[in-house]
């Protein structure tokens, strides 16, 4: 099974389009937030739905530990933050086109279901805002460290998932205990620190 990007190459830079901010006159402004292109292929035998995730595992933990530089240090304990959960997408689903599913459209026909992301703050978002469906890379412009982006498509043996109304990408994790025939994904960077970014 593969997945791949039109948008960014394996281990490359996500164009600033796709992240929720971008590097600004002064800091960190609001960006497109456009999701990625993405396109996958080659499921297995018996593949009856999709699941499609994107993970930042390199979220710091403690945010007022600066150095005397001002950054975060890059070695900083790292969690975990959901930027996109979509679950009971149909088999004769294989790809998302840039902005697709993006904005307004998070809530598009045909893409199974809009999971909430960690922008969430752990609260229950409107249908369609922020905090649902995609948002993409916003890390600290302090941070000493790049953030990388897990895209991850799961092929499943059931056509849907049972889950609750809203879900979450832990809700996700459970209903498809013993149900995954397959993984694959892409994984692209981004940073908003300058000194970083060049």
């Amino acid at each position: 099974m593969f997945i791949r990007s039109e948008t960014f190459e394996m281990g490359a830079r996500i164009p600033a389009r796709c992240a929720y901010g971008r590097i600004g006159p002064g800091g960190t402004i609001d960006s497109d937030n456009l999701n990625p292109a993405l396109a996958w292929g080659e499921a297995p035998e018996g593949t009856k739905s999709f699941v499609l995730f994107c993970i930042d595992d390199d979220v710091p933990t403690v945010f007022d530990g600066r150095d005397a530089g001002g950054h975060l240090p890059a070695m900083q304990l790292r969690r975990r933050f959901v930027h996109w959960v979509q679950a009971n997408i149909p088999v004769s689903v294989t790809s998302v086109a840039e902005g697709e599913l993006a904005n307004d459209k998070k809530l598009a026909a045909g893409f199974g279901c809009t999971g909430i992301n960690d922008y969430s703050r752990g609260g229950v978002p409107a249908p369609g805002a922020v905090g649902t469906g995609y948002d993409g890379p916003c890390p600290p412009f302090f941070d000493a460290r790049w953030h990388f982006y897990r895209f991850v498509v799961v092929a499943l043996d059931v056509e849907r998932l049972a889950l609750p109304e809203p879900f979450r990408m832990s809700d996700v994790e459970v209903a498809i205990e013993g149900h995954v025939l397959d993984t694959a994904e892409i994984v692209g960077r981004y940073t908003l620190n300058p000194a970083l970014a060049g």
